[in-house]
């Protein structure tokens, strides 16, 4: 029943073979056939050219999910076909190859030169998904290509970024040397903390040293995130960066810069965190608090605590805590959602779990640390896993596939709150953050609401100028927006109240045009209305229908997810805003959600 309706074009016979595919690999192995394709009915459809358009990508996800390597062989030869597939299922179907190499090692048979013109293409996208297809297959006839494209500082970063991940995948000495000159001086500082972040995969001890000569050129709008993640995510490569940092060490503003994204994530290593922190000027982590100085704080919070402050604080971007915890079903999710804490819980067990968050970790919040054969070491939330994978959510957010076969060594990890982040804080800021999270879930403003409202919002990073020098039409809607990869677009939160504060997403005070996002669920068709609130001049589309600028709208939907979009042009006025809320008018049938999440 669920194939007739993947294909409901295809022929009865097709239909009962489809029906048949689970029986395949026992057929073929009693055949002998070797190795036994598991979508051999789906293969035949899909080259027998009477497949919808429209039914393509399931079908080409589904060989690529499930087949073997002379499947997999003849979607790549349609992917170098320049007529083979189309733009987008062309980038999908290359990212579901790597997928296939690296969950379950299988990769097209035969030579994968081919793969050397798709690296070349005029199309950054094209070229990006070639690269990545490149290092998921350590294709080492491109490592000529891939040099020039890591050495050309007019390269996009995201281009030199996947050049550099490709020469470390190939590893050999000429990728080494390459690597070594791009992260050495003389270089852009963004650069040479992407090549000192490739060398941890190749030469431990020289990424150390160059990581730490980086650091120590780097400036306060240097960031060094994406460098430290790489020794966070090597064996011994946060040890290795502070022995190497003792001999050269950063000025204060980038020890401390990197000593915030190092708790941020989870991390406290004692080494780095040590001699960062005698570059920061900063005193060393204090011990867990007493059962007498977490009383005293206590009475403290209740007598001096603001929560309006420390809700600000609370979204601050360096103290993070929205990284790994929601509010109202907004935000991280490596964490519990906060929303009703305040109302279950005592002050004492909220500063506790601020100033010792290792001292009760719930079951399904405690962290996995895999060390894997290659030397990577992953760090996460377990959410399931089975024979052949574990897939992780790790401190960001992000879904992590890891194929068992690669782990080396499995053991219990820490809260991904790491002691001491609270050493970037005044006294008066853990006052007002732990009573802002005390008062979570109580009657009054910080209560659950009972109103569904969009409080999980996407910002368009770079909009182009069709959507913000004027009212955009139609087609730059569904070209610029709907059009769009999740990639081009960052996270925002609404407040507890529902409010989503634009002024967290201007430059300073200045004007700006922002492109919003929200997200609606259906579960069952009817008709749902959205109120719109703000201070600032806004137009808005659901899905691809324009509704201007009316505060309220009605509009019926299908079953699925739908989107809201804003243009909003946010003034320089105090503290702007914007609020949305969906309900289901008299009579409405619909059933919905929300979207919530990072």
């Amino acid at each position: 029943m669920v194939l007739s309706l993947m294909f409901p074009a295809i022929s009865s016979r097709q239909f009962v073979s489809l029906v048949c595919l689970s029986c395949l690999p026992l057929l073929s192995n009693a055949l002998g056939d070797d190795p036994p394709s598991a979508v051999g009915p789906v293969m035949k459809l899909f080259q027998s050219g009477r497949l919808p358009a429209e039914r393509q990508g399931t079908v080409v996800e589904m060989i690529c999910d499930r087949g073997n390597e002379h499947d997999l062989r003849i979607v790549f030869d349609k992917i170098v076909q320049p007529e083979g597939f189309n733009a987008s299922l062309r980038l999908k179907a290359m990212g579901w190859l790597s997928d296939a190499a690296a969950t379950r090692k299988v990769k097209p048979a035969g030579d994968l030169k081919s793969l050397d013109q798709l690296v070349s293409a005029k199309d950054p996208a094209l070229q990006l998904g070639a690269i990545r297809l490149a290092t998921a297959w350590k294709v080492t006839s491109i490592a000529t290509s891939l040099q020039t494209l890591a050495t050309d500082d007019k390269s996009p970063a995201e281009l030199q970024r996947a050049a550099i991940e490709g020469l470390v995948a190939i590893g050999d000495a000429s990728s080494k040397e390459t690597l070594l000159k791009l992260s050495g001086t003389g270089r852009p500082v963004s650069v040479r903390m992407m090549a000192a972040a490739g060398l941890v995969g190749i030469d431990l001890s020289s990424a150390a040293t160059q990581g730490a000569s980086v650091l120590k050129d780097a400036t306060a709008q240097d960031n060094p995130s994406e460098m430290l993640d790489a020794f966070f995510n090597r064996k011994e490569g946060s040890d290795r960066l502070a022995a190497a940092i003792k001999d050269r060490k950063p000025s204060v503003d980038v020890a401390k810069m990197s000593l915030r994204y190092m708790y941020s994530v989870g991390r406290s290593d004692h080494a780095l965190s040590e001699v960062l922190s005698e570059a920061a000027g900063i005193a060393a982590d204090v011990p867990p608090p007493t059962q007498q100085e977490v009383a005293e704080l206590v009475n403290e919070v209740i007598a001096k605590g603001d929560a309006a402050r420390g809700e600000k604080i609370f979204r601050r971007a360096d103290v993070s805590c929205m990284r790994c915890h929601s509010v109202s079903r907004a935000g991280g999710q490596v964490g519990p959602d906060l929303s009703a804490v305040g109302g279950s819980s005592p002050v004492d067990y909220v500063v506790n779990s601020i100033l010792n968050p290792n001292l009760a970790v719930k079951e399904q919040y405690v962290t996995k640390v895999f060390v894997l054969e290659s030397g990577n070491v992953l760090t996460g939330v377990v959410i399931d896993r089975d024979d052949t994978r574990v897939r992780i959510r790790d401190v960001q957010g992000k879904t992590i596939t890891i194929p068992t076969a690669d782990i080396e060594e499995e053991a219990e990890g820490k809260s991904l709150m790491p002691q001491g982040l609270t050493k970037f804080m005044t006294r008066n800021e853990v006052l007002d953050l732990a009573k802002f999270i005390s008062e979570l879930g109580k009657p009054g403003e910080y209560e659950i609401r009972k109103t569904p409202t969009i409080q999980r919002w996407r910002v368009l990073k770079k909009p182009a100028k069709e959507l913000t020098a004027e009212v955009p039409h139609l087609e730059h809607i569904r070209q610029f927006v709907l059009g769009s990869t999740p990639d081009e677009w960052g996270p925002a939160y609404g407040k507890v109240a529902g409010a989503l504060p634009l002024e967290e997403l201007r430059p300073g005070k200045s004007s700006t045009v922002l492109i919003l996002q929200g997200e609606i669920q259906v579960n069952e068709a009817g008709k749902l209305a959205f109120k719109i609130s703000s201070t600032e001049t806004f137009q808005a589309w659901i899905d691809a229908e324009a509704f201007e600028s009316k505060t309220e709208l009605e509009t019926s939907l299908e079953p699925g997810r739908h989107a809201i979009t804003l243009r909003v042009e946010v003034s320089g006025r105090e503290s702007p805003d914007l609020k949305v809320e969906v309900q289901k008018p008299a009579g409405s049938t619909a059933q919905f959600e929300v979207v919530g999440g990072t």
